[in-house]
Formats: structure tokens, C-alpha cells, sequence
């Protein structure tokens, strides 16, 4: 661990946007991704607002990625207004296709960058694991429903932090963490760990501005 986390940068939120990319096509178009339904955005942001700079911009820019590579698939995308046009001529090529949508205009210049990106890393895992037929030389219209784009909620952090339900398109969901284990929530019995659950008010919290459904994605208890 370390207490000079680097992470917040704009070269680390393009790295980010990139693979972003790549996993939200493969969690389409590879069977062996069929189960995925959800992909976090960013998973146990530094809990103060003001040492994660850009990170509202990222939000917004992660979900419109995902967006517009669903829409480049022919998924609908409830509440979208983003615009997304495929060529007959790239019809049969997945790639190709998303090359021209990331040269298309009302996306964001980083998305633009992350999309163009992608394309080659897309074309060299899809030639080591069998899928240039799949992303390269096929139909790749989809009628699957759109992932669920995962952030954790407002509240995992303080001072004034981006709001990720302002920026949804599709669906949406929140995630947060509670660790018993590392006390001061409750006392470790069961009595104590169910009182605690039953009223427990980060639900509600997180609904009240926006940030619902909201799973628990990491807990612990002591035993």
C-alpha cells in the first residue's frame, strides 16, 4: 500500500478509459465473458474528494464510452441522446466500425482517444484468443440488454465529491463497502452485526441523492 496514490492523472484516466473499452466489448461479443452484467468504474476511490482531481470527468467519460461502443453494437441504450451511426461498408467489421465512431462527432476528445486506442489492443487479444472472425469478419449487431455501468456511491467519499448518478445513461448502479471486521460499525456477535444491518442507513443515504440500486461489493466480519 501507499499513502502517494498516483492513480488521479489524466494519463491514468485515458489507461483507464482504454481498457474500460476493451472489457465492455468483450463482455459483448466473447461467450466467455456471457455472465458479466456490470463494470466498475473506479473501486476504492481515495475517500477525500479533493485528492481525486478529474475524477468527476471521469465518471462522465467512462459511461459515455461503454455507451457508445453499445450503440456502435446496435443495443439500445435507454435515456441516451448520443448519436451513433454505422456504415454498411463496416457493417461486417466490428473494429473498423468502432474506428469511425471514435472519429464521430458529440463524443468527448478523451473518449475519441480511448476508442481509437482500443482498436489495436481489441485486434491482438481478438488474433491470440480466436476472435478475429467475431470482431473482424461477421455481423456484430447485438440485441442484449446494456451493462449496468458501476460506480462506487457519492457518499464513499467527503468534501464536496462528483455525484456519479448526474452523469448516468442506461443503467446505473452503486456499490459500497462495510467492513465489520475493522470495528467501530458494531460489536462482533450476532446479536450486535443484526441490529446494525437492520438499520442501517446507507441505503437510504445513497437514494436520497440518486445512487440506487446499491450493492455491498466488499464486507467482512470478525469471527
Amino acid at each position: 500500500c501507499t499513502t502517494d496514490v498516483q492513480f488521479y492523472t489524466p494519463y491514468n484516466y485515458r489507461r483507464a478509459l482504454v481498457w474500460s473499452a476493451v472489457m465492455t466489448v468483450f463482455s459483448h461479443l466473447d461467450p466467455v465473458f456471457g455472465s458479466v452484467f456490470a463494470i466498475e468504474a473506479v473501486n476504492d476511490p481515495i475517500t477525500d474528494a479533493t485528492k481525486t482531481p478529474g475524477y468527476g470527468t471521469f465518471q462522465k467519460n467512462f459511461v459515455e464510452l461503454i455507451r457508445v461502443i453499445e450503440l456502435t453494437l446496435g443495443i439500445s441504450v435507454p435515456s441516451s441522446n448520443i448519436s451513433v451511426s454505422v456504415s454498411p461498408s463496416v457493417s461486417n467489421n466490428f473494429t473498423a466500425a468502432l474506428l469511425a465512431t471514435s472519429s464521430a462527432t458529440g463524443i468527448s476528445t478523451e473518449v475519441q482517444a480511448a476508442l481509437s486506442e482500443a482498436v489495436p489492443i481489441l485486434r491482438e487479444i481478438g488474433a491470440a484468443s480466436g476472435l478475429q472472425t467475431v470482431l473482424e469478419a461477421s455481423s456484430f449487431k447485438q440485441t442484449g440488454p446494456p451493462l449496468v455501468a458501476n460506480f462506487m456511491d457519492v457518499n464513499y467519499q467527503s468534501n464536496k465529491p462528483s455525484n456519479p448518478a448526474d452523469v448516468a445513461i442506461g443503467p446505473q448502479a452503486y456499490d459500497n463497502h462495510v467492513f465489520y471486521s475493522h470495528g467501530g460499525i458494531a460489536n462482533p456477535d450476532p446479536t450486535s452485526y443484526m441490529s446494525s444491518i437492520c438499520n442501517f442507513k446507507r441505503i437510504q443515504a445513497d437514494a436520497a441523492v440518486g445512487n440506487s440500486p446499491l450493492w455491498f461489493g466488499e464486507w467482512g466480519l470478525s469471527t
